[in-house]
């Protein structure tokens, strides 16, 4: 179920009710960015909790310098990533059930965006390569498909092997219906979402594993990312590279 680009004509997956109007082109975004936090977090990289949290706060400045984007919130039940995205300029969502899930995360994000009007997005925070005209390309091609008379209630980006999800956006939080985790594509695009597969490397290139970094340090690290794999955690991902978990 893949949305044609804007300006050219067909359209698939549900169309929105009538009564539900898309997106307005002077609405900013509203975008939940969810971050595991912890030793846990990115545990295939094998560079510890320092750089999961580095690769989130590249990705956060991302969203944060992108002018399309009005409102972030990130949910995370992890306290030092809490306090260093406070610093980084962006409010803080505690996870309600802390280790229940990257859904359950999501969704707490999106409640705490219930009242906000105009459209929302989530983002996952793995995307060390983004840069805020990525963003911003793909938030307006989600607001042309959204839009489009008989459009879909919500569309999805797929990461780079398209199996996976790395943006899920709809004119609402409400209308969003999270189903993040392995075969994510599938699963947004049998929950109704149309698929938008986008010409923007930096941000369907989410990083799991050491190959996935190399990619990514190609496509261009952000700046605290770089810096952490210029120095000892380098070396590390020259020796080996984790198989890769599908979807996302």
């Amino acid at each position: 179920m893949t949305v044609p680009a804007p300006g050219r004509p067909g359209r698939s997956g549900p169309a929105r009710p009538a009564d539900v109007p898309g997106p307005s082109d002077d609405e900013g975004w509203a975008v939940v960015l969810p971050v595991k936090g912890g030793d846990g977090a990115k545990s295939r990289l094998a560079a510890g909790a320092g750089a999961a949290l580095d690769i989130a706060l590249d990705c956060l400045d991302a969203v944060l310098g992108c002018p399309e984007v009005d409102r972030a919130v990130v949910v995370t039940a992890h306290p030092p990533t809490a306090r260093a995205v406070g610093l980084a300029g962006a409010p803080v969502v505690p996870e309600s059930r802390p280790g229940a899930g990257l859904v359950a995360a999501v969704r707490d994000g999106l409640a705490a965006l219930a009242g906000s009007p105009g459209p929302c997005a989530v983002l996952l925070a793995d995307l060390p390569a983004l840069r805020p005209g990525d963003l911003g390309a793909a938030l307006r091609a989600a607001q042309a498909a959204l839009r489009r008379t008989g459009g879909p209630a919500a569309v999805f980006v797929p990461d780079a092997e398209g199996t996976g999800t790395v943006l899920l956006a709809a004119g609402s939080a409400a209308a969003i219906r999270p189903a993040f985790g392995p075969g994510s594509a599938a699963a947004h695009a049998l929950a109704g979402a149309a698929r938008l597969d986008l010409d923007l490397p930096r941000l369907r290139r989410d990083v799991d594993t050491a190959g996935d970094l190399r990619t990514a340090a190609v496509l261009g690290l952000g700046r605290r990312t770089a810096a952490r794999f210029r120095t000892g955690d380098a070396a590390r991902h020259r020796s080996g590279d984790g198989a890769r978990r599908p979807g996302g």
